[in-house]
């Protein structure tokens, strides 16, 4: 996101002042501008209701109408409007029944999960924090806004946005927050996986995932969702906390499926790439724990899941003798062919200089061949591929 983001944030907000309306900047992108990091989303909260809204900008697109949020398209980039609302009863543990818009900015604010995030920007820039969050930043305390028994109640997938934001932060969740999230763990498994999901990948690659399992298995969040009960118990956890920041979050999917024994099933609905990416892994893994990487191993894995496995053998054994990242990446690099379209000849090739008919022993040939060139026996050039396999040929029809 870039400084464009605020300053259109900024005009709406002018914008909406100048129609007679509060308006102000709220969300998480108030509480990474105050710890100096980078905002995804900057948000307006205002007391016009969504069709006031839309007659004052006349570019809108009705992305969550439902809950009062307006995308204003111009001034661009787009930015979300949100009236300010309070919310009903949470029958299902994660969305209100129905929300009731209001016109006081205390009480919209009271309705969010952390005081860090019920903090406003008004349009000369000046803050709004009536619960206390900029000093609970400077703390580095995450803390419940209002009663915490409350909060996770109506939205049990808050607690564990708190373990989440305290693996970005490394803050410390207050006492009392953390002890109802103890009392209210069970009810994580109301939330739906893919919003598991969602908060649990960015927790793999916050570079605190240590800190995320031991809050989880103290909560007793981690009883409450799959895997993770084993994955996070006590003699793991000296795991995750060596396991540092990955290059993508799979390998986090990756180590909980390994330290679980590698269960069947796709609990957290992994994508079939996601899915592809863990096997990958959890195959390099193993055979790093058994000797180093050769070509063929090279070959038959993408780069990124050869280097995750060896560093998950590291951390869950120990790796037989592996090489180094850069290692893996310049036998990578030397393989003469990246897959079987690469070979400078075909099936066809192999039907036409042996005179035979097809058949299964074209696919076992192009496998010789194939290997062959990838471990450096055999150039990958039509005229040494022609005489390797007549010899071969040759020989195999004599015996």
């Amino acid at each position: 996101m870039t400084d464009k983001h605020w300053q259109s944030a900024f005009k709406i907000v002018e914008r909406l002042r100048e129609a007679g309306f509060e308006a102000v900047i709220v969300g998480g992108a108030v509480r990474d501008r105050l710890m100096g990091l980078p905002a995804h989303d900057v948000d307006v909260a205002t007391a016009a209701l969504p069709e006031e809204v839309k007659s004052i900008f006349p570019k809108t697109a009705d992305v969550g109408i439902a809950h009062g949020t307006v995308m204003v398209l111009d001034p661009a980039p787009p930015v979300e409007v949100t009236t300010y609302r309070t919310e009903g009863t949470y029958t299902d543990h994660r969305r209100p029944d129905h929300v009731e818009y209001v016109t006081s900015l205390k009480e919209d604010l009271r309705r969010r999960d952390f005081t860090m995030n019920a903090i406003a920007i008004r349009g000369d820039d000046t803050l709004y924090d009536p619960f206390g969050g900029v000093e609970d930043i400077r703390r580095g305390i995450i803390r419940a806004v209002g009663n915490p028994d409350e909060r996770f109640g109506e939205d049990a997938l808050r607690m564990l946005r708190a373990v989440r934001f305290a693996a970005k932060t490394g803050f410390e969740i207050a006492p009392a927050t953390k002890a109802a999230i103890a009392r209210h763990a069970e009810s994580i498994c109301h939330v739906s996986v893919e919003r598991v999901k969602m908060e649990m990948d960015k927790i793999w690659t916050s570079g605190r995932a240590g800190l995320a399992a031991q809050l989880m298995a103290e909560t007793g969040l981690a009883r409450h969702l799959p895997l993770m009960g084993q994955a996070f118990s006590s003699e793991n956890l000296g795991i995750w906390q060596l396991f540092g920041e990955p290059m993508q979050p799979v390998e986090g999917w990756a180590l909980l499926y390994r330290l679980a024994g590698e269960p069947d099933g796709n609990p957290y609905k992994l994508s079939n790439a996601e899915k592809r990416s863990v096997r990958d892994i959890l195959d390099a893994c193993r055979i790093s724990l058994e000797r180093p990487y050769s070509r063929m191993d090279a070959y038959r894995h993408p780069e990124t899941a050869l280097i995750a496995g060896a560093r998950l053998a590291n951390l869950t054994g120990k790796a037989a003798e592996q090489d180094d990242p850069g290692a893996i990446s310049r036998m990578k690099k030397s393989l003469p062919i990246s897959s079987l379209r690469d070979l400078a000849i075909t099936g066809n090739d192999l039907i036409k200089w042996s005179g035979k008919k097809g058949g299964p022993w074209v696919k076992e040939w192009l496998a010789n061949i194939e290997e062959a060139v990838v471990i450096g026996d055999l150039n990958n050039t039509r005229e040494d591929i022609k005489g390797w396999f007549l010899n071969g040929d040759e020989s195999e029809g004599q015996r």
